[in-house]
């Protein structure tokens, strides 16, 4: 459905079910750099006007800048988006449910890259919150994560910090892009914070 085929009753559904779901933050489309500064600050904002707590905010903030980062370095770019470059894009959702938030992100990657993200999630859910802490402080010093890793663009530190912050083990899954021909799939991933 486009932007203009949508009338005004079905946003309205749209919004109805979004209040009742808890959602407390939506952010959809490329995730560029000056993107992500922007989504990050209205993310504060609106966590500092809601009264969440001090460190609840910094685990949300967290997260929420690590899944972005991994929309922004690892995401297959939309098919006929028209930018140029192609950017990649995806969705982070921040639901509220009782006293827990989830930080949920969605985005098309390469479908070549399923098992190597299975292994790294894998190993992080595998571990106990001592271990994810030790794994991040040993990673924190480690100099030839870019050797061991060509595709990481990072430290190495993403997945074992929503790791440290989640208040249970991540949840993800792979589904196949009907449009992209088996190359591409979308990775969804859910921390509860």
């Amino acid at each position: 459905m486009s932007a203009t085929s949508m009338n005004l009753s079905e946003f309205q559904a749209f919004h109805d079910q979004a209040l009742s779901a808890g959602v407390v933050f939506y952010q959809k489309g490329e995730f560029t750099s000056p993107v992500i500064a922007g989504a990050a600050e209205a993310l504060k904002g609106r966590l500092q006007e809601s009264g969440v707590s001090g460190p609840i905010t910094r685990k949300l903030f967290s997260t929420f800048v690590e899944m972005a980062q991994n929309i922004h370095h690892y995401a297959a770019p939309e098919p006929d988006s028209g930018v140029q470059p192609p950017v990649g894009a995806g969705t982070i959702t921040i639901v509220k449910s009782g006293n827990d938030y989830a930080v949920i992100c969605v985005n098309r990657i390469d479908a070549d890259q399923i098992p190597r993200i299975s292994e790294k999630l894998d190993q992080v859910r595998s571990m106990s919150l001592e271990e994810i802490k030790k794994a991040y402080r040993e990673q924190l010093h480690n100099n030839a994560h870019s050797e061991e890793d060509a595709l990481s663009k990072g430290a190495g530190l993403g997945w074992l910090t929503v790791a440290r912050d989640a208040r249970q083990p991540l949840d993800y899954s792979f589904t196949t892009d009907p449009a992209g021909d088996g190359k591409f799939s979308f990775f969804s991933v859910k921390a509860v914070i």
